[in-house]
């Protein structure tokens, strides 16, 4: 057991039993004499280990292995935020006559709550009797306006 928690339970233990102590004891000046003595103690106590604390040093080691990065939640987490950043750019390209089925987007995020670049893969971008024509550099330019980012961290090809 470390200082640290050696030093906690005496706390408690103390606390436990200046609680039972002064639950037993009559009232009057014995009372108050004895509930003097325990907050001496209790001053003693907490203060007896900050002399050695500071004559070593606040060390605090982290450098343990049992902390560790999960990848696998860190990259579920990464999978939500990027399907969230697809659908409401699709949303926003729907509003401005871009119909969904037209593209594939693959946003590629920062490791934060940002982009950094997207895909735009064309699908079926040939010239159709009654399909919708697509502006590539309109769509580039509505894409890093959306996401806050420049136009040649949108790739078109298709």
């Amino acid at each position: 057991m470390n200082s640290f928690a050696a030093w906690g339970l005496t706390l408690l233990g103390l606390a436990v039993v200046s609680t039972v102590a002064e639950m037993l004891l009559p009232r009057g000046k014995t009372k108050s004499v004895i509930r003097s003595v325990f907050a001496t103690v209790a001053v003693l106590v907490i203060v007896t280990p900050l002399p050695g604390l500071i004559k070593s040093g606040f060390k605090f080691d982290f450098t343990s292995d049992t902390v560790t990065t999960d990848t696998d939640y860190l990259e579920y987490i990464d999978g939500i935020k990027r399907k969230a950043f697809e659908t409401a750019v699709r949303a926003s390209l729907e509003e401005k006559g871009y119909p969904k089925d037209a593209y594939d987007l693959t946003v590629v995020t920062d490791g934060g709550y940002g982009v950094k670049s997207v895909t735009v893969k064309l699908v079926g971008s040939g010239i159709t009797e009654n399909g919708a024509h697509i502006n590539k550099s309109e769509m580039k330019r509505l894409i890093a306006e959306f996401f806050g980012i420049s136009e040649e961290a949108v790739m078109t090809y298709g």
